[in-house]
């Protein structure tokens, strides 16, 4: 539920009125909250003690049921509240820095209302920042760039060798990288749902790979006049530029690249993999096919933040009289991000799938002009997991061709490139750009 709403309904009793409130006792920092039953209205209370200075996270992962996260003090007065646009799952994270000392009360609500699940699940987990891990994280919030949370990743993973057991495991990536985000990994994590946990199975599981990575991922620290070129090439081609962040992290091996409000968010592990790199564990051929790029690790930064700055840009909002067609959407919203970013990096994310494409691009059409206006993804998008006898994401193949079509067809080029990125008419757009007639 949007903030706005849930306070207002609060502020006027709407949801809260016949709520039951639970005490669950004590949390304390770097405690997790195990997975806890909630129903809808109840509310569960913990107890907290609080140094003055200190800043604290309680992240609480919602498991079917939509929660607001509060946070008040000795008096009962609401100090913070987070409710994220986000339904029944994924995270809340609630942010404060203690002004002063004392016992403080973090409460979990689940919303008392006809649109929320009669009950689910939650667990959380309270991390603590000392005032000069505060500084350390302010200096790098404040860069256009980020790339500390590389340097705190694989200090998490050194300290592995220190671990006697699986909950020692998982808690050093815990402490010593999540605990440590900056914002544009909270914003990562926030997107992607990594967890301790996870880290410590995908480095179990390809040990090999995070090894022979790892030299690669600390040249994304080099990146800074690398980012300013991609983004002074944007301003030429698109004068309506509106710069961002990047963050540079490391990911779990699902994730190259997104963004979030603020941040174009690069998993750098994959990012930076090249064929050099041993994939003799990557037993899916489309994403050892992904990992093993044979450009320079220069050239690959340059085109997945390119890329990931044009989503940045887009209207993600489809016009009123616009016909609903979330395949062509989706295919649209990829590749025109490869066809605009390889003019402003020289290059792109997708090149290996352009030579399958181009081999076999009428069938490909006749494919998905069948099927562009429902909404199945696995025969085109985010598929490289699943795939097994062709290329992953030939969607944004299709989506790099239509915009090609249309750009190749205008007088005005300038033009032309703010059209693909403030298009909101899929079929509108699929038939100015001449794709389709192609293969009449």
């Amino acid at each position: 539920m949007k903030r706005s709403v849930c306070l207002l309904l609060l502020l006027c009793g709407g949801y809260l009125a016949k709520a039951a409130d639970i005490d669950k006792g004590v949390v304390r920092p770097r405690q997790a909250v195990a997975p806890t039953e909630l129903q809808r209205g109840e509310t569960h209370n913990y107890s907290v003690t609080f140094k003055k200075g200190h800043r604290y996270i309680f992240s609480v992962m919602q498991n079917g049921i939509d929660v607001v996260v509060r946070l008040q003090d000795a008096d009962g007065n609401i100090l913070a509240e987070k409710d994220s646009p986000n339904g029944i799952r994924g995270f809340e994270k609630l942010s404060y820095t203690a002004k002063s000392a004392g016992t403080y009360r973090y409460q979990v609500l689940a919303l008392d209302d006809s649109t929320n699940t009669r009950a689910g699940k939650y667990d959380g987990y309270l991390a603590e920042q000392d005032e000069q891990l505060q500084l350390k994280l302010n200096r790098e919030n404040r860069k256009t760039v980020q790339t500390l949370d590389i340097d705190h990743f694989w200090e998490a993973f050194d300290n592995l060798k220190n671990c006697r057991t699986l909950s020692d495991s998982v808690m050093s990536f815990q402490t010593m990288y999540i605990d440590r985000a900056t914002e544009g990994l909270e914003d990562f994590i926030a997107a992607r749902g990594f967890s301790a946990s996870e880290y410590v199975q995908v480095v179990r599981t390809f040990p090999r790979f995070y090894q022979s990575v790892r030299a690669n991922t600390l040249e994304a620290r080099k990146a800074g006049p690398l980012i300013e070129e991609v983004f002074r090439n944007f301003r030429k081609l698109y004068p309506a530029f509106r710069p961002v962040k990047v963050n540079f992290a490391i990911g779990a091996l699902r994730t190259a690249g997104t963004v979030s409000d603020r941040y174009v968010l690069i998993g750098t592990e994959m990012t930076t993999s090249t064929d050099k790199t041993d994939l003799s564990e990557i037993k899916s051929p489309a994403l050892a096919t992904i990992l093993a790029n044979k450009g320079e690790i220069v050239q690959s930064l340059k085109n997945i933040v390119a890329h990931e700055s044009v989503h940045t840009q887009q209207v993600t909002e489809l016009a009123e009289d616009a016909e609903r067609c979330q395949l062509l959407y989706a295919i649209m919203m990829e590749g025109f991000c490869d066809f605009i970013g390889e003019k402003i990096a020289g290059g792109q994310i997708n090149q290996a799938v352009h030579q399958y494409g181009d081999q076999h691009e009428k069938e490909l059409w006749v494919q998905l002009s069948s099927n562009m206006c429902n909404g199945r993804f696995d025969d085109w998008m985010y598929n490289f997991m699943r795939v097994k006898d062709k290329p992953a994401d030939l969607g944004y193949y299709m989506g790099y061709k239509i915009a090609e079509s249309y750009y190749l067809r205008a007088e005005d080029k300038k033009k032309a490139i703010a059209d693909l990125i403030t298009m909101n008419d899929p079929k509108q757009f699929l038939e100015k750009s001449g794709y389709a007639a192609k293969f009449r």
